[in-house]
């Protein structure tokens, strides 16, 4: 027997049972206008599904493809989550074959948490359920006007499990064709971390502790102002090579993040990069690919094809403006077309900064007290290096470091004056890296 309705949702667990309580309301208003001669129920996964079921094959044949309805808890979360996005592109697909049954309301969307929610495009071709502007519904969302226990009912609350109810019904009398497991397996989710739909950054990170923790940091880090998706790690299970191709033709920089623990896990396995740096067809792509090491990997155990010169390295940087610097002028620099045919490398020029020269910069640009002009200014002072030759202050720091160093390659001791200076104005331990770095150069 079809259920009457599929409720789909994604929130945290605490908020379960509020999914819950609406559930049933609706549910039971649903068989009060159907009558006690038409059998069935609504199906929500955490209710309907028994010990030992595979739920995300149960959800999927014994919701989305075969109920009568769908209602949609409308979130951030639910237009975030990889699962919700499937269910939701099935039932589309039951809804592009229909034939002779109208405008039926059969895909209901209710805003379940109104502050922050970016319905994707696809899903705003669908009305949701409107009770006015200046309800409280529509202003924060359903969840802040479902009875908590035994408190008191709401009216808007009410109105909305009535009209609700009452859309399901109108589905439920114009029945719509169920449609085959077997038809929905090609079918690509029309919002979320797997769709093809343009965006911003797509970011890729490993399912363990130390990679959540940095996969989390990053997202803080990219998300202000741009769209990004995250790539949930069960979403690898599948096709994982296929899932990076679709999110690199479709985002306008690919983030992964690398350790030595994802190179071996499920997600971002050494041989699936390598598949991926191995294809021809991505090979216009794949500047925009960005790998971001967040861990020492040794030089043998990075995935083959992957750059490892100027690659961005997180780890080991205690300074997290560094860290942040680092992170966003690795994501937005500028993307260079690959050359067709790999060249010899040219000689190395007399002006330009070399390899070592480079390392120097890397190191000075974590220093906290370069970050400040003023105190840059302080720090160019104690080289002992000439007043006139001091870089333009309104540089940015990379460039104004690059070109200090140019200058202390002309002095027999100028790359120490780099680091004493360091010492000087208070930054005892870059200084000491620094002086480190040069050591070991001369040895």
């Amino acid at each position: 027997m079809p259920h009457w309705f599929f409720t789909g949702y994604s929130d945290d667990k605490n908020n379960l049972p509020l999914v819950e309580r609406f559930h049933k309301d609706v549910e039971q208003q649903v068989g009060q206008m159907l009558g006690n001669a038409v059998p069935g129920s609504g199906f929500v996964d955490f209710r309907d599904i028994r010990p030992g079921e595979r739920w995300e094959d149960r959800i999927i044949a014994s919701g989305v493809c075969t109920a009568q309805a769908m209602l949609a808890l409308y979130s951030p979360s639910y237009f975030q989550s990889h699962w919700c996005a499937h269910e939701w592109t099935v039932f589309n697909a039951r809804l592009n074959r229909r034939a002779g049954l109208g405008e039926s309301p059969f895909l209901v969307g209710v805003l379940w948490q109104a502050i922050g929610l970016k319905v994707p495009e696809p899903a705003a071709a669908y009305q949701y359920v409107r009770l006015g502007a200046s309800t409280k519904y529509e202003q924060r969302g359903l969840m802040s006007i479902v009875p908590r226990g035994e408190g008191q009912i709401h009216q808007e609350y009410e109105d909305l499990v009535h009209e609700v109810a009452k859309l399901l019904v109108e589905a439920h009398s114009a029945a719509l064709a169920p449609i085959r497991v077997e038809d929905i397996a090609t079918l690509r989710p029309e919002f979320g971390a797997e769709s093809s739909l343009p965006i911003d950054y797509v970011l890729a990170y490993a399912d363990r502790d130390n990679d959540r923790d940095w996969g989390r940091w990053a997202y803080s880090q990219l998300h202000h102002g741009h769209g990004v998706d995250v790539l949930p790690a069960e979403c690898f299970g599948r096709a994982p090579a296929e899932l990076l191709r679709t999110s690199l033709l479709r985002a306008r920089r690919l983030v992964v993040l690398l350790s030595r623990d994802s190179l071996t896990g499920p997600c971002l396995h050494r041989r699936v990069l390598e598949e991926i740096y191995a294809d021809p067809d991505l090979k216009p792509d794949l500047p925009r690919l960005v790998p971001v090491f967040i861990d020492d990997i040794p030089p043998e155990e990075v995935p083959t094809g992957l750059p490892q010169d100027g690659a961005a390295a997180l780890y080991d940087i205690p300074d997290p403006m560094s860290q942040r610097e680092i992170l966003l002028t690795a994501v937005n620099a500028p993307v260079r077309a690959p050359t067709a045919v790999r060249k010899a490398a040219p000689a190395y020029p007399a002006g330009a900064v070399s390899p070592f020269e480079s390392r120097l910069v890397d190191k000075l640009s974590v220093a906290s007290s370069l970050i400040d002009p003023d105190v840059r200014s302080i720090w160019f002072e104690a080289t002992g290096f000439g007043v006139a030759e001091e870089p333009k202050s309104n540089l940015p720091t990379r460039p104004w470091l690059l070109a200090v160093v140019r200058i202390a390659r002309k002095l027999p001791d100028g790359y120490e004056r780099l680091a004493l200076a360091l010492k000087a104005v208070g930054s005892e331990l870059e200084a000491i890296e620094l002086r480190k770095l040069i050591d070991d150069r001369d040895a």
